[in-house]
């Protein structure tokens, strides 16, 4: 069993490169976009994202774990090709109608001159959904290195070229006639999506060699159960972005207008904040890469259950950790990336949606059962449940309370469906979970942070305090007995 965690911990910390190193760099844009665009203008962009990362769950259709659970169950070579194909109509098709009515979809949305911005969008929804099988194909290989590779190399070029576009370009039009030619002032936020647009592209010419040994096929007989396996993923990925972005989307219609902020520069405000817990999600977001086809791998194996309960319990520990050096410091971590004072209006909101987040890696961990039980339509229920206490906690707190009625509703609405899937996981597939010292363990860094955050303290003593809590909780984790010998 610690061989196996430690293997997991490896795979995680090499997938954490990419994720974790990707994001840092692809957080360096909000000390961009921050500094060169107004809230007004960031709204617009944490807009029209929210609906990308909604869209992208439709355009892979499940496909991703669908293939994990097919391929490790039937050693089936085409389940491959059935899954790459399946993804590649799907995709394809909803660009198209997506290009196709930019127009209306900007009459829609109801922001100005954003049908161009919609068009790029499109492609990169279609670029990224086509590339995930190939992607999951690396994973199921144990080939985290090249995945890891390919990830950087993407977000290095986003990174490269949104610096060039919105920092050096105007400097080199400004003082060349012939560098004017290629830079267009009332571009504005158009910049940031091209360079997206380049950048999804690139991942092509990384992966070349993996793009053309795919050989499509499309055997309706195998490709059904695959669907209806796939469907309630479908289902509940939709629920989950839902659960994710929804509260962007309706932000700027539900903002208290007597607070003196338009509803756009409050979204551009919330979402700079929403940033900051991103340093909870690029753990999460590593740790998944991972975990699934190692729990996929690992299900048959007599002491499987014990393994995922232990991988919860340091999972909660080393989350809990990112918790309290984020929030404790939120202050001076918000005034690195976001250069205009007026995004630090919600920073007070930052640890409440770190605590979300950290329930929803809590879910990511349980939610492995319906998974491998071939049950994927409870996933379906949880996160419906989840959209529903979204959409009731935003429309009752956010003209309340504003930023915190939305990161309240968050909060909601993670630990709702992490309830409900506990529950009825140990109904359908037990797993002994270690509940007692987890949930200390939460209830002690929540009291650590809120006896602190609301003192205006040095940001040196701030620094202390978070350092010292990590030193001493990993200190008393790590002085155990092997892991074998815990159970």
């Amino acid at each position: 069993m610690r061989d196996s965690i430690k293997k997991l911990a490896g795979e995680t910390a090499i997938y954490g490169l990419s994720s974790i190193l990707g994001r840092i760099l692809n957080y360096l844009l909000v000390i961009i976009h921050t500094r060169v665009f107004l809230p007004e203008a960031f709204g617009v962009v944490t807009e029209l994202y929210s609906y990308v990362a909604i869209f992208m769950v439709l355009f892979t259709f499940g496909m991703e774990t669908t293939f994990f659970r097919f391929t490790t169950r039937d050693k089936d070579p085409d389940i491959y090709k059935i899954a790459t194909s399946w993804v590649l109509i799907v995709s394809f098709f909803m660009a198209g109608m997506i290009y196709l009515n930019a127009s209306e979809l900007e009459s829609w949305l109801g922001i100005d001159n954003s049908a161009q911005y919609i068009k790029w969008l499109s492609i990169i929804l279609f670029l990224d959904s086509f590339i995930t099988i190939p992607f999951a194909k690396l994973r199921i290989e144990n080939k985290p290195w090249k995945f890891a590779i390919a990830k950087l190399v993407m977000i290095l070029l986003t990174v490269g070229l949104n610096i060039f576009f919105l920092t050096i370009l105007p400097g080199l039009a400004e003082h060349n006639s012939a560098m004017a030619e290629f830079y267009d002032p009332t571009m504005g936020i158009g910049y940031i999506f091209l360079a997206n647009l380049i950048g999804s592209a690139s991942v092509y010419i990384i992966l070349i060699r993996e793009l053309f040994s795919i050989k499509l096929k499309l055997d309706l007989v195998k490709l059904k159960p695959m669907l209806i396996y796939a469907f309630p993923i479908l289902l509940t990925g939709f629920a989950g972005m839902l659960n994710e972005n929804l509260d962007k989307i309706l932000f700027r219609n539900l903002f208290p207008s007597e607070s003196g902020v338009l509803g756009q520069d409050a979204l551009g405000i919330y979402g700079a904040a929403f940033k900051l817990s991103i340093f909870m999600m690029l753990g999460i977001q590593a740790f998944r890469y991972a975990a699934e086809p190692f729990f996929f791998n690992r299900t048959e194996q007599k002491d499987s259950k014990e393994l995922f309960a232990k991988v919860l319990h340091y999972f909660v520990i080393v989350c809990l950790m990112v918790f309290v050096l984020v929030s404790l410091n939120v202050d001076l971590i918000g005034q690195i990336f976001l250069k205009k004072p007026q995004f630090w209006e919600a920073l007070y909101v930052v640890p409440v949606l770190l605590l979300a987040k950290l329930i929803f890696g809590i879910y990511v961990n349980l939610s492995i059962w319906f998974k491998i039980t071939d049950k994927t339509i409870f996933g379906t229920y949880f996160s419906l449940a989840g959209v529903a206490i979204t959409i009731i906690f935003n429309l009752l707190l956010v003209p309340l309370i504003g930023y915190m009625g939305a990161a309240l509703a968050s909060l909601a609405c993670y630990s709702t469906m992490t309830l409900l899937c506990y529950l009825q996981g140990q109904k359908h597939y037990p797993i002994p979970y270690k509940l007692k010292p987890i949930l200390i363990h939460i209830i002690l860094a929540g009291l650590y942070v809120a006896l602190l955050f609301p003192f205006d303290l040095s940001w040196w003593i701030n620094m202390l305090a978070s350092v010292t809590y990590v030193l001493i909780i990993f200190l008393w984790e790590f002085r155990k007995k092997p892991l074998k010998k815990e159970f």
